[in-house]
């Protein structure tokens, strides 16, 4: 399970987008909370001052079940996401843009002229952008 979960459907005291953290040293998720309130009076000799904090915590097992019945979700791990090579998402760019310009007159057909030519400006422009980054390749 990934070490960060958050919630889709309020239940307990959690609202939607809380969420919980994995502790090594509990192994249980945990969510903290913590709420200062903080205002100087002139009129009164105090001021007013709160605090509130709490801590949730939910083995494995539960926030396997709570996960499964569509209350938590799992976060995906900013380290684990794939690797995205710069020059094959450069070449998919320029083959949708190309097939673009290729049918272009008949995806404006029954659009005023002003809209093809735009789009064909728009559309020259990021292939010869992404072309001239691709040229830069060593």
């Amino acid at each position: 399970m990934a070490k960060t979960l958050r919630v889709i459907d309020p239940f307990f005291i959690m609202e939607l987008g809380d969420t919980f953290e994995f502790s090594d040293e509990t192994n249980m998720y945990v969510s903290k909370h913590k709420e200062e309130f903080y205002k100087a009076d002139s009129e009164r000799v105090e001021d007013i001052k709160s605090s509130y904090s709490s801590e949730f915590q939910i083995s494995v097992e539960y926030a396997q079940t709570l996960v499964k019945d569509g209350y938590l979700e799992e976060v995906e791990d900013d380290n684990k996401k794939s690797f995205v090579n710069i020059f094959d998402e450069i070449d998919n760019l320029l083959e949708k843009y190309k097939d673009g310009l290729a049918t272009l007159n008949k995806d404006t057909m029954n659009l005023p002229a002003c809209v093809k030519v735009e789009r064909e400006v728009v559309l020259t422009n990021l292939v010869t952008l992404l072309e001239h980054l691709k040229s830069l390749k060593k």
